[in-house]
């Protein structure tokens, strides 16, 4: 009978030691599965990014399809995660997302339609509506021979399409963009020449395409066969308009002689679309750096006799009707990039020449076409060197184009020339003459050294009064006029006001979170990582955020003037950009990046609220970080033993349960008990510091009403969601903390990632309960509420509940939170008992901040009023 007994003891022993072991395996499985949520989320979030930055390019169609269907397939895995970490709680959300790849699925195939766009069009075959296919520079050569009065070479384009089709081959394209987003972030620089050498070096040693190689080959076939040579240019969307000229900024290869020299051309011309020089003319024009816009003109090449630039009123003498022409012998290249000496004509519109403002130049040498291709310096003779290299006829013939062009346009014009070999004068480039002031942008340049600087999260540029913005309730009444949100994380409340702001600053945050992701499709400038601007800034200060250069200054009164005039037109609405975007990509943009839930803690972040990817992802997050929370407790129950116990110098005692690198147990004995330095936590180490804080009283504050019985350790508040008798615990890994702790008659849960990467880290804090009434819990709730909004936190309060958020923020600054966290949970352990009215809320956080942590001053106060 004994060894029966024997036997069934030791039988019941193993049961509940295995059922340890699988307890302790399951919560481990539970934090596994929870990292891998919080690492889904990441690519999630950076998949966001780059379909945000292919919506905006309206290129590579292919990558796009194939960026977005990788977000779906993320997506599916953080909903089966969530579904397994809350044992299947929001078995609705698959239906949700099942309906949105359907949707998306079905508006992709508009991205690969039947429609069909030209990749190479003749000039002569050109009609309006291809202008955005082909770019301002071909588009005006077109429309000038269509007229028939003007002489302008033959020739054919390479469509924004066909570029874009070479870009988008072997995912070129997106290789460029990585490249480019990586470098072109930072506060100090523009993209470095270095970057934007790898990025043109990349294009240049791209394979084309099959189908366009052949294209190319049968457009240029007629030219190169019948000993005609091709002049390679630039023609963007962006350039030669009335609002940028990208004058000098783009490459062109002259006298292509070959198809493999005009392949290499191809590619040295959309490559110059990524040179440094045309990066920064973007950046300090306010263009996106990342757009792509153009397409490549190949025009008969004319072997000048003589070459220059018209301009149709001079700068000299605006209001005149005098023309400015320069020339030089030779080809156009020399006079129009500033290398060769130039004769310069003030003529009047009838051709007459205004001899005392013009002059001719002692011209050392002319730049001509060699046979094999490209083009050389050649020394002229010196009986040529000073004589005109114009002649009355050709004048008169210039300056009356010049004249009937500006009145055709309604502006002054910016013509490029040549008179061929034959003497017949021919437009090889129109312009409007954007130097006579009608672009401000391109001149730009900030008056004052900045304020501050921090990482672009959306370029460019607004002016705008500073409104700091503690929480969300700030957010609920924006005041009228032009503002600038100045918040201490990336809050993503602010999402659905970017229309009613001019540009975002952020304290943390990333370029890679969800709000940065709306700023972006809304093309509202935004910086974060600036550190200090809820402080070194005030409400009400005038700035200008230069999003794409990532710095901030005081605004000039000229500035100021033009936001304030801009605002009473209307505040800002939804860009032109984005309005200008196809229909299928809108829809996209709907369905995968728009975020819709942005209240985590309101009745609208709700499964049927997930009209898009991006909210699915951050329900997850959000849900995935609520699930860690509730984790521990029942596998606690059955796992007591497996868990240790921390020696406390403070009345709080916690176990701890190690996921994987939390604790340093030295020699690998079994330890039930440990010193908290065996805790190696990065996150629990911060903790710690806090809530062993000198000073901070663990006892029920001074001047408290009576509590009552302090058996609580014995009893079971039925509101709670944990019996006060449970132990306090902590999950821990090196760069992770999951803390639920019971504190008398209230609960405290804290989930926290610490580690290298600031778009990982986060801080989620939660405080419930209280042994008063409700209203001294309510105080205490806004207290603490007020402590986590001016430690730069997002907070909720709502009755006795405090939720609030961190996120997006450096290890160095997790860890500082932290030690606040940790502190809180010392001075605010029976506070309820002393919010005796609500005077007290402002005071006792005032008390908390300054380190009064026994609320001396407000006790002495007391004293004295007593």
């Amino acid at each position: 009978m004994r060894r029966w007994l024997t036997k069934q003891f030791d039988r019941m022993r193993e049961g509940r030691e295995q059922r340890k072991v699988d307890a302790q395996n399951l919560l481990k499985a539970r934090y596994h599965v929870f990292r891998s949520l919080l690492a889904g989320n990441n690519r999630a979030v950076d998949g966001l990014t780059d379909i945000s930055i292919l919506l905006r390019l309206q290129g590579d169609p292919a990558g796009l399809a194939r960026l977005i269907k990788k977000l779906i397939t993320e997506t599916v895995e953080m909903v089966g995660r969530l579904d397994n970490l809350t044992q299947g709680k929001y078995q609705g959300l698959w239906n949700v997302q099942q309906h949105l790849d359907d949707t998306i699925t079905d508006k992709l195939k508009a991205l690969t339609g039947p429609e069909q766009v030209p990749f190479i069009l003749p000039l002569d075959g050109i009609i309006a509506g291809h202008k955005t296919l082909i770019g301002n520079k071909a588009a005006a050569l077109a429309s000038l021979r269509k007229k028939g009065t003007f002489r302008v070479p033959d020739g054919f384009v390479i469509t924004l399409a066909g570029c874009r089709f070479f870009l988008d081959h072997e995912g070129l394209s997106l290789k460029l963009v990585h490249l480019l987003a990586r470098q072109g972030t930072t506060a100090d620089q523009h993209i470095s020449p270095e970057t934007a050498s790898q990025v043109q070096d990349l294009i240049r040693e791209a394979a084309l395409p099959p189908t366009l190689a052949t294209e190319l080959a049968a457009a240029c076939r007629s030219f190169l066969q019948n000993g005609k040579a091709l002049a390679v240019r630039s023609s963007s969307n962006s350039e030669d308009g009335r609002h940028h000229s990208f004058a000098g900024q783009f490459s062109s290869v002259l006298n292509v002689k070959d198809e493999a020299q005009l392949f290499a051309a191809f590619k040295e011309v959309v490559a110059s679309n990524f040179n440094a020089r045309s990066l920064a003319y973007r950046l300090n024009a306010g263009l996106d750096p990342f757009c792509f816009d153009m397409a490549v003109l190949c025009l008969e090449m004319v072997e000048a006799r003589a070459a220059g630039i018209l301009l149709s009123r001079s700068p000299q003498e605006p209001e005149s009707d005098m023309l400015l022409i320069s020339a030089v012998p030779g080809l156009g290249e020399a006079a129009v990039s500033g290398s060769a000496a130039v004769d310069l004509y003030h003529v009047h519109p009838d051709g007459s020449l205004n001899w005392q403002l013009s002059a001719i130049a002692d011209k050392e040498r002319l730049l001509v076409c060699k046979d094999e291709g490209g083009l050389v310096w050649q020394d002229l003779p010196p009986e040529e060197r000073q004589k005109a290299v114009l002649g009355a006829e050709e004048l008169q013939i210039l300056a009356s184009w010049g004249k009937a062009l500006e009145a055709a346009e309604g502006m002054p014009q910016d013509l490029e020339w040549a008179v061929d070999k034959e003497g017949q004068p021919l437009i090889l480039q129109m312009r409007p003459l954007t130097s006579m002031g009608t672009q401000k942008d391109d001149a730009w340049r900030p008056t004052s050294p900045p304020i501050i600087k921090g990482i672009i999260a959306s370029g460019g540029r607004a002016t705008g009064q500073a409104l700091l913005v503690k929480n969300k309730r700030n957010l609920a009444a924006i005041p009228p006029g032009p503002k600038i949100l100045v918040m201490p994380q990336s809050f993503v409340d602010a999402a659905n006001r970017l229309g009613l702001v001019t540009a975002v600053l952020v304290d943390l945050g990333s370029p890679a979170d969800h709000l940065a992701c709306v700023a972006r499709e809304q093309e509202t400038p935004m910086l974060c990582g600036l550190g200090t601007a809820t402080s070194a800034l005030t409400s009400g200060q005038w700035l200008t955020v230069d999003g794409s250069h990532g710095k901030v200054y005081a605004a000039s009164t000229e500035e100021i003037t033009i936001a304030e005039q801009a605002w009473q037109k209307g505040p800002p609405a939804a860009s032109t950009a984005q309005a200008n975007l196809p229909s299928h990509y809108l829809e996209l943009r709907e369905l995968v990046t728009t975020l819709h839930l942005t209240d985590a803690y309101g009745p609208t972040f709700s499964i049927m609220e997930c009209r898009s990817l991006h909210d699915i992802i951050r329900f997850v997050h959000e849900k995935g970080v609520l699930a860690m929370f509730e984790a521990g407790d029942t596998l606690l129950e059955e796992n007591l033993g497996a868990v240790h116990a921390l020696d406390s110098p403070v009345p709080f005692f916690i176990s701890v349960i190690d996921m994987g690198g939390g604790l340093a147990l030295g020699d690998g004995t079994r330890r039930r008990r440990i010193p908290p330095v065996m805790v190696i936590s990065r996150p629990f180490q911060a903790l710690w510091q806090g809530i062993t804080t000198p000073g901070l009283h663990w006892g029920p504050p001074p001047g408290g009403s009576p509590m009552g019985s302090v058996m609580s350790s014995f009893l079971t508040d039925q509101k709670s969601e944990r019996p006060i008798g449970m132990p306090n615990y902590c999950l821990v890994s090196r760069d992770y903390c999951n803390m639920n702790a019971r504190m008398d008659f209230h609960f405290i849960m804290i989930d926290t990632v610490c580690s290298p990467s600031p778009h990982s880290n986060h801080i989620k804090f939660r405080f419930k309960g209280g042994g008063t009434n409700l209203t001294r819990r309510r105080r205490r709730a806004l207290c603490i509420g007020e402590i986590f909004e001016r430690y730069g936190f997002a907070v909720d309060v709502r009755e006795d509940l405090v939720n609030a958020a961190l996120q997006g923020a450096t290890a160095e600054a997790i860890e500082e939170k932290l030690v606040m966290v940790g502190r809180i949970l010392g001075f605010t352990r029976l506070l309820d008992a002393a919010m005796t009215d609500d005077t007290t809320i402002e005071k006792v956080a005032n008390a908390f901040l300054t380190g009064d942590y026994g609320l001396t001053e407000i006790m002495a106060r007391q004293k004295i009023q007593e």
